[in-house]
């Protein structure tokens, strides 16, 4: 990455315009380290969303031996984060690359030097097409990848880069989808069709397929597990079709997909490929490893709610959130300062785990005892038992699910250690 678009970053003044930062404070982001916040003890405005940083670690490194110990490549997925110090590290970790989702993520990372994109989405606006095909005519050691799924826009994108790249192609990646998911040819055939017509394109050359096989299944049961199966396997006889009917423009033939929940399934099922087809390499696009969490990703990761009792490997929860009691007005109601502005409540609502009484480093467990409830904009509902002391004031750390909801709500997330010292801040740039 751009060391010196890391170090400008590093100079961002932080204050209370960003969210949990102390009232009166004016520091710069790589000085946060030097202040010794505590959040457990009360030193940050909060609400605020922190990342333990045993836990990233321990994920980077999970993730990279996984990857090598099955031969596969890691391009995660830049949107759960959006944080280039992250991003950093990740690539440090031996990631071969960054996923992305919009033409502007693809924007900001090449902010930062990022030299190998795979955008996982079609593109459809002429303006961004113009802009990426500029960026590969003017920067040869750029490598790029977008998905496409109909023949008649494989021709616009065709008429409109046409204009900009002439020493090079734009790759592209065949996106097989599901009936009533996302994008993606619905059916072997009209992928085919699609095929063809990159392959019939002046500037445009078939590196891959893509599929994203999340959409497949929603639970760990083996019949859910079964679908995703189902998906890959027609991945793979997709990619034999392409390659006998030398459709492929490139020499090295990418194969991705692979989100946070079912890569172990992914890699099985697409490993079989390189006995027939020796040039593909295959990419996984896990984005939430990074922070993992305490719902979705805790339930049906292969590192974790589905690891296998031989694994060693384990994703370990690294985001918590935390917020001040702002009152008791019932015996069983504690309402916390934080809500659907804060913390991500898209697919299940947060979970208490921890109090501080005011004062106190000290916690007591909310596990099992605790839940939320209900979340407004800036207020969540929290039962209590009756006798549990829990007064204004105080404060409550809370797990999360679904981490790519989650720093979308924060500009600055604090990094911090075992003791709940601040070491380190990322900023987002969603």
């Amino acid at each position: 990455m751009n060391r010196q678009a890391l170090e400008l970053l590093g100079r961002t003044r932080i204050n209370h315009r960003y969210k949990s930062v102390p009232l009166g404070t004016d520091v710069a982001l790589g000085e946060i380290s030097e202040q010794g916040w505590n959040v457990a003890r009360g030193d940050l405005a909060l609400p605020v969303t922190t990342l333990r940083e045993d836990a990233l670690q321990n994920n980077l490194e999970a993730m990279a031996e996984y990857c090598r110990r099955h031969d596969v490549l890691l391009a995660p997925h830049a949107k759960t984060t959006m944080a280039p110090q992250l991003i950093e590290r990740q690539l440090r970790a031996g990631a071969w690359g960054l996923s992305a989702a919009t033409p502007t993520q693809v924007a900001v990372l090449r902010d930062f030097g990022v030299s190998r994109i795979l955008l996982a989405n079609e593109i459809v606006e002429a303006d961004a097409l113009r802009w990426i095909a500029g960026e590969l005519e003017r920067d040869p050691s750029f490598e790029f990848m977008c998905l496409v799924d109909d023949p008649h826009v494989v021709e616009t994108m065709d008429q409109v880069v046409r204009e900009v790249l002439v020493h090079r192609k734009l790759p592209v990646l065949l996106e097989l989808g599901l009936e009533g998911g996302r994008a993606g040819a619905r059916s072997t055939q009209k992928a085919l069709e699609v095929a063809r017509a990159v392959a019939g394109s002046h500037v445009l050359t078939l590196a891959g397929v893509e599929t994203y096989e999340g959409l497949a299944a929603s639970g760990v049961s083996a019949s859910e597990l079964d679908k995703v199966d189902t998906l890959c396997a027609q991945i793979v006889t997709l990619v034999r079709l392409l390659a006998d009917e030398h459709l492929f423009g490139t020499p090295v033939i990418t194969v991705t997909a692979g989100g946070s929940a079912y890569f172990d399934r992914v890699v099985v099922q697409f490993t079989s490929l390189r006995e027939s087809e020796p040039a593909v390499q295959l990419v996984l696009r896990s984005g939430c490893y990074l922070t993992h969490d305490l719902g979705t990703y805790q339930h049906v990761s292969p590192l974790d709610g589905r690891r296998e009792p031989h694994e060693a490997l384990r994703l370990e929860n690294a985001l918590e959130g935390w917020a001040r009691v702002l009152s008791r007005p019932e015996a069983h109601l504690a309402i916390l300062g934080t809500g659907k502005r804060d913390l991500p409540y898209d697919l299940e609502l947060p979970t208490p785990l921890r109090a501080y009484r005011t004062g106190s480093s000290a916690s007591t467990s909310l596990v099992g005892q605790a839940a939320i409830t209900r979340m407004m904009d800036q207020h969540a509902f929290m039962f209590v038992p009756a006798h549990f002391e829990l007064a204004p004031g105080d404060i409550v750390a809370l797990g999360m699910s679904h981490p790519c909801t989650a720093f979308d709500k924060m500009r600055l997330v604090p990094i911090i250690d075992k003791d709940a010292t601040v070491v380190d801040a990322v900023l987002t740039l969603f």
